[in-house]
């Protein structure tokens, strides 16, 4: 799955169709919610699915379509800084694995304590967001319906 994300990645950066762009995305956001199934965290796979695949893409989708993008199929995908965006990315790689190598088991005469991690409850989750949450909850939904009416209203403006 990890694989397959980092694939679905650099498919997505390295096309120049926008829309095939974002279907590589959508791939990503898929295998990354495969991840948390692995992880057996199924509410965050459930929350990657519906809030990022379902909603934050159509978003992303809705503003590439609202775009003339004719000219920017034309123009090459990367300009003359690829190289120093490929080095940073290696450096990031890099420090990823002395992160992981040097995060190794402990020494031998220092004693880890192992913490149960308390397995997820929906109840507790759904109590949380729709009791003493819900205001807010509610007022991230409402601002966000502002934000798609205002890019509806600009879009129909541009277009007469």
């Amino acid at each position: 799955m990890a694989a397959a994300s980092v694939a679905s990645a650099l498919l997505a950066v390295t096309r120049r169709n926008p829309v095939h762009s974002m279907l590589w995305v959508l791939a990503l956001f898929l295998h990354v919610a495969g991840i948390f199934l692995l992880l057996g965290a199924e509410f965050l796979a459930a929350v990657q699915v519906i809030v990022y695949a379902g909603a934050i893409l159509m978003f992303y989708l809705f503003v590439v379509m609202l775009f003339d993008l004719p000219a920017e199929e034309v123009r090459p995908r990367f300009g003359n800084h690829w190289p120093f965006a490929a080095a940073v990315g290696l450096g990031f790689a890099c420090l990823a694995w002395i992160a992981r190598v040097g995060a190794g088991a402990p020494s031998a005469g220092t004693p880890v304590a192992v913490e149960r991690v308390p397995q997820g409850n929906l109840r507790a989750i759904g109590t949380a967001l729709f009791g003493p949450f819900v205001l807010p909850f509610e007022i991230a939904s409402l601002i966000l319906l502002a934000a798609i009416i205002g890019a509806v209203v600009l879009a129909r403006r541009r277009a007469a």
